[in-house]
């Protein structure tokens, strides 16, 4: 078997290629983890955002329910004076009918 030899020219040549190539990848590395850091930083800022969105959510829930409280407060006044003024129609009457019977006793 005979070994083949390369000239020097040639080896430097193909160091040259080597280096470049190296150097292209190691671009290419450098981007992809620049773009990977990226891309963790945006799905920290989503889950921050869901927690965010989440506590807002629970905030609406007890508004709704202390604005629906709060629509309710003139409808139980007007029960209130409503039921006020029949139990004092219904007393007068009640009073009325029992000075009507001890009058006439």
């Amino acid at each position: 078997m005979q070994a083949e030899y390369i000239h020097r020219a040639e080896h430097e040549e193909f160091v040259k290629r080597m280096d470049d190539e190296h150097k292209r990848m190691n671009n290419r590395i450098v981007i992809l983890e620049k773009s990977s850091q990226e891309m963790q930083a945006l799905i920290n800022n989503v889950g921050k955002m869901a927690v965010i969105m989440e506590h807002m959510v629970e905030e609406q829930r007890s508004q709704s329910e202390r604005l629906e409280r709060l629509e309710k407060l003139p409808l139980n006044n007007w029960n209130i004076v409503k039921n006020g003024v029949y139990n004092a129609i219904g007393a007068s009457i009640g009073g009325a009918i029992i000075a009507a019977i001890l009058y006439f006793m």
